[in-house]
């Protein structure tokens, strides 16, 4: 890769490793081995914007080595002494959450940070191990965390699970991923679905305490808020909807306008003649055009 994150614990490691040699360990430099280092699949919430304002620029699209800036990784952990007696097989069996709940003397914890980076002051990213063990079994989760602003939350979770007795351990992956926006409407329901339970708790509490059942306004109340949460989920769907089309109405400007310019050009080469300077009130428009069009696509991205 042309660069390393900002912090790069190159020299920290969690191992478990059995008496015979053999187990698994988590280390940063294994870690960037898994990252894409061929091709960048995510942009930044301005990039948009920083393209249009060099598009004149023969420069502004050249990338001289592309990569994956984010350091996002899957690493599910190096395995020690494979040749020996640790082997992996896939299974249905899943760790048990209950059993990690129960309370239980921690007898040893540990968080070991292996990489973070700022990204430019576009977010985080970063991936630490943290283990703790109780008498009857130990507990281990890698987690990888990617927050792009604006744009993205990426989460990349690896547990490792054993219990007193078995001879095997658990492992299990999982990636999650949305959008900023989407997340938005997500807290917006939730808000929504907690406003609703705690008023019909009020009300049962309200109740009880006075003898009385005030049920007319706590229906109405209620159905205004089912009447609210419909409307919510309509509003976002005709939200999506017209930001997909106005993106692709943008989209379709823009390649018109390129098409013309070049007509121009081509014109101008087999005409042989120049286009006249744009007078002093014609450049004030172009000059409105231009940042007209940068903000709508920035309203478009928000």
């Amino acid at each position: 890769m042309p660069s390393l994150p900002e912090m790069l614990y190159g020299d920290n490691v969690l191992r478990i490793q059995h008496t015979d040699h053999y187990g698994i360990e988590f280390n940063a430099i294994d870690a960037l081995k898994k990252v894409n280092n061929m091709e960048d699949t995510v942009k930044v919430a301005c990039a948009q914007e920083w393209q249009e304002s060099r598009a004149e620029s023969e420069h502004a699209q050249e990338v001289l080595r592309p990569f994956d800036w984010t350091f996002t990784t899957d690493y599910r952990g190096t395995l020690l002494g494979e040749e020996l007696q640790i082997k992996v097989t896939n299974t249905e069996e899943r760790i048990d959450i209950e059993k990690l709940k129960a309370r239980e003397h921690i007898m040893f914890f540990e968080e070991v940070l292996l990489f973070e980076d700022e990204l430019h002051d576009h977010g985080v990213s970063m991936i630490s191990v943290k283990i703790r063990v109780m008498p009857s079994s130990f507990f281990l989760l890698q987690r990888f965390f990617l927050r792009v602003d604006g744009v993205l939350i990426r989460i990349n979770d690896t547990r490792v699970y054993y219990e007193d007795g078995k001879d095997y351990m658990l492992r299990e992956f999982s990636t999650r991923e949305n959008t900023i926006t989407e997340l938005k409407f997500l807290k917006s329901e939730a808000d929504l679905e907690y406003i609703e339970r705690r008023l019909k708790l009020d009300f049962i509490n309200g109740a009880s305490e006075s003898g009385s059942f005030a049920k007319e306004n706590v229906t109405g109340i209620l159905e205004n808020l089912k009447s609210m949460k419909a409307k919510h989920s309509l509003l976002r769907c005709q939200v999506s909807q017209i930001t997909d089309a106005q993106k692709g109405s943008m989209e379709l400007i823009r390649n018109r306008l390129g098409t013309a310019m070049e007509l121009i050009k081509h014109c101008q080469q087999t005409s042989h003649l120049e286009v006249e300077s744009l007078a002093e009130s014609e450049q004030g428009s172009a000059m409105f055009l231009d940042s007209t069009i940068s903000s709508i696509t920035a309203e478009l991205k928000s």
